[in-house]
């Protein structure tokens, strides 16, 4: 991994990641005993596999790369819980912004035809006086 000179700890750890990751058999260490696939001569048996997988070494190694893979799993599952937490905050903040745009129309509302009525409620009393105003001046 030549581009990545500046990060070369993490460039290792990916490189070794990506190795385990690519074939089954990497995950464990007795695969090739077992017979799978990486063994000696298509499934045979490879003592030397068997050596490197009883290495303490080696499975000490292979235990701090599991224990990195997980830490890295564990923050990328806090990322996720943190983004479903924000959405479920974004739905009831819209939520409640829709109940409050529905209260102030009602409210509008509810003013605007109160105000009507009282001004047709001035408009029908006053009616009669003008009737009266106007059967007086008629009658002069």
């Amino acid at each position: 991994m030549a581009e990545n000179k500046g990060n070369e700890p993490w460039a290792a750890w990916a490189e070794s990641m990506q190795k385990m990751l690519a074939t089954p058999g990497a995950m464990n260490p007795f695969a090739g005993v077992m017979g799978a696939a990486g063994g000696a001569a298509a499934g045979g048996f490879d003592p030397a596999h068997l050596m490197k997988a009883l290495d303490p070494a080696e499975i000490d190694r292979r235990i701090q790369d599991m224990r990195a893979v997980e830490a890295w799993m564990r923050l990328a599952l806090s990322g996720v819980e943190m983004s479903i937490k924000t959405m479920e905050m974004q739905r009831d903040a819209y939520a409640s912004f829709g109940k409050m745009r529905e209260q102030a129309t009602r409210t509008v509302t509810d003013s605007a035809e109160a105000a009507a009525a009282v001004v047709r409620g001035a408009t029908r009393a006053t009616e009669p006086k003008r009737a009266a105003r106007r059967a007086t001046a008629r009658k002069r």
